[in-house]
């Protein structure tokens, strides 16, 4: 299981995110902000957080050393 802060500062970033999580379907990203969590899959589920907040994100499954390598440009 891995663990991280991301932000996600706008609607573009939050479009490229699901693209990016798009290429791990197996590994479950789950973003939270407050007591509100959503899949990290999801462009609606993102933009119901709170984007103006540091997001607390937490992965797991198979292969998570690539995502944690695509998620450098989005952890605080």
């Amino acid at each position: 299981m891995y663990f991280s802060t991301v932000t996600i500062s706008s609607i573009a970033k939050a479009r490229a995110f699901v693209e990016m999580t798009a290429k791990y379907p197996n590994i479950r990203i789950m973003l939270s902000c407050r007591d509100y969590s959503v899949d990290a899959h999801s462009i609606i589920g993102i933009l119901s957080l709170d984007l103006a907040q540091p997001i607390q994100l937490e992965a797991e499954g198979e292969h998570i050393d690539d995502l944690i390598s695509d998620l450098q440009p989005y952890t605080v």
